[in-house]
C-alpha cells in the first residue's frame, strides 16, 4: 500500500508539473504550488502514515525493535516532507534528510535483526541489500543536476520492501 500511495501521488503530481525532469529537479519540487503540491504533498502524508502504521506492526514481530522504531520515526519525518513544501526551507530540509537517513538505517537494522533471529532470512537479506544501494544513492549527485534520481533509489526500494513484507504479515496473521 505504502508505494502505490506514494508512487500514486508522485505520478499525479508529476502529470500538472510538465518542467519536472527526473535529472534536473528534487521530487519537493512538485510540492510547492498548484495541483502538484496537493497530490505530492498529500500523497507523502499518506505514505507517511501507512508506513507508521506498518511499523508499529512490524514492532510486535521483532525481538529487536530498534529497527521498527526508528521506522516509525522516519515516517513521521516523511509525513512532515508533505506538511513542510519547500518553500518552508528549514523545517523540509530537517523533515526531508531525517526521513532518508533514518529509512535506511531502520532498513538496515531490520534486516540485520531479522538475520540474526534467524526470521525470514530471505526477507532480511533484501532489506539489508535495499539499505546498502540507498547508501549508494549520493553517487549520483555527482552527475546530475538535480536530486529526484538519488531520491528515488533511497526511498523507492524501501517503500517495496515494506509493501512485500506488509502484504506477507497480513496473509501469514
Amino acid at each position: 500500500m505504502i508505494p502505490i500511495v506514494v508512487f500514486s501521488g508522485i505520478m499525479l503530481a508529476m502529470s500538472g508539473s510538465p518542467w519536472f525532469e527526473w535529472t534536473k529537479n528534487a521530487l519537493s519540487d512538485l510540492g510547492v504550488e498548484g495541483i502538484s503540491a496537493f497530490f505530492f504533498n498529500n500523497g507523502l502524508i499518506l505514505g507517511g502514515i501507512f508506513t507508521f502504521i506498518f511499523s508499529l506492526g512490524l514492532a510486535k514481530m521483532l525481538s529487536k525493535k530498534t529497527g521498527a522504531y526508528i521506522l516509525a520515526v522516519s515516517s513521521l519525518a516523511l509525513i512532515g516532507v508533505g506538511l513542510f513544501p519547500k518553500t518552508i526551507f528549514v523545517l523540509h530540509y530537517f523533515s526531508s534528510a531525517t526521513f532518508f537517513i533514518l529509512l535506511t538505517l531502520a532498513l538496515l537494522l531490520i534486516g540485520l535483526s531479522m538475520k540474526k533471529e534467524h526470521f525470514e532470512p530471505s526477507i532480511a537479506t533484501v532489506a539489508i541489500a535495499f539499505a546498502l544501494f540507498a547508501l549508494s544513492s549520493p553517487l549520483f549527485l555527482s552527475i546530475l543536476d538535480g536530486v529526484a534520481v538519488p531520491e528515488a533509489i533511497a526511498c523507492f526500494p524501501a517503500f517495496i520492501w515494506c509493501m512485500t513484507y506488509g502484504f506477507k504479515m497480513t496473509i501469514t496473521a
